[in-house]
């Protein structure tokens, strides 16, 4: 992997302002002349003056700002750029072999929409794609060999190999902050406080529908099959109970008890029978899920064998 300035930006800079209050940037405009990961996927010229302009003034109604941008004043800039030098580029640009779908996703223009609500979603996107990447490099930190990932022609999202030779594949699903609880987020900070009923069946039954998703994209996959679901910190409030004993894996169903949202929800993706989960589900061999924090770490919160 090609050295990169981007590499050495691990100092927590986040308390650091301008006099009239706003982000200082000039380092950081700095830094991107000189970072392929920025200048030509995360932050290309397209969009460059736009994401300045956005920077530049306070966002008072969401208070939204860059994942890049934040992990650059966090002194987590490599665990974003670092994957993106080792999987989408080569010393002169992007590689050849990077999926275009990718290299759109991963352009961070997701704060420029005009409707926050929109934003929330458009997020999700960009770090469903990041979150793929920092887990194939976080896997090659645990010296598995990564031969090939959705992200440069593969076709399962990553495949590896163990040290022992056992060969994987990989389904990586994100769950980030869902839009009702941004819109609760944005009403409290117009208002103040507000109290709102957290479901946990509604929980439960979306994390066993995105393992049911993904253990269809793996029907076809060799070696191995596991499913990784990575939820953001911001999300996991939802989730935590799933650690307790609330899902049979090899007998997985939704429960009833839920909400209209659910239903409704549920119906438009075709509402599979227990007999759909089962099918599905019980053909791979594990269904892990990390909590994901601000420094991108992976805390592995469940680890369930199945097939």
């Amino acid at each position: 992997m090609t050295s990169c300035g981007c590499f050495s930006v691990t100092e927590n800079t986040e308390m650091l302002s301008d006099a009239d209050g706003g982000l200082p940037l000039e380092d950081f405009i700095e830094l991107r002349q000189h970072c392929l990961a920025l200048r030509e996927i995360l932050l290309p010229d397209e969009i460059w003056t736009k994401y300045l302009d956005y920077h530049r003034v306070p966002d008072h109604v969401a208070s939204h700002r860059s994942a890049t941008l934040l992990a650059y004043r966090r002194g987590y800039l490599p665990k974003v750029t670092g994957p993106i030098h080792r999987y989408l580029l080569t010393e002169t640009g992007i590689s050849p072999k990077a999926s275009n779908q990718y290299v759109n996703d991963l352009c961070e223009k997701w704060m420029l929409n005009a409707y926050p609500t929109e934003r929330n979603r458009l997020s999700r996107i960009f770090r469903g794609r990041l979150v793929e990447l920092q887990y194939a490099k976080w896997l090659e930190d645990q010296n598995h060999s990564v031969p090939g990932m959705e992200a440069t022609g593969s076709g399962s999202d990553i495949r590896t190999r163990s040290p022992e030779g056992v060969e994987t594949s990989y389904e990586v699903k994100f769950i980030g902050m869902e839009d009702s609880d941004f819109g609760a987020l944005v009403e409290t900070m117009e208002s103040g406080p507000s109290v709102d009923a957290i479901c946990p069946y509604q929980a439960v039954n979306y994390l066993i529908f995105r393992v049911y998703e993904a253990s269809r994209q793996l029907a076809s996959a060799s070696g191995e099959r596991v499913v990784v679901i990575t939820i953001d910190s911001t999300a996991w409030f939802r989730f935590r109970h799933i650690c307790h004993g609330w899902i049979d894996w090899r007998n997985p169903t939704f429960f009833e008890n839920t909400s209209e949202q659910w239903k409704t929800f549920i119906n438009s993706k075709g509402n599979p029978s227990k007999e759909d989960l089962r099918h599905a589900i019980c053909r791979i061999s594990r269904v892990k899920v990390y909590q994901q924090g601000e420094a991108f770490e992976f805390i592995l919160e469940l680890d369930a064998a199945i097939g």
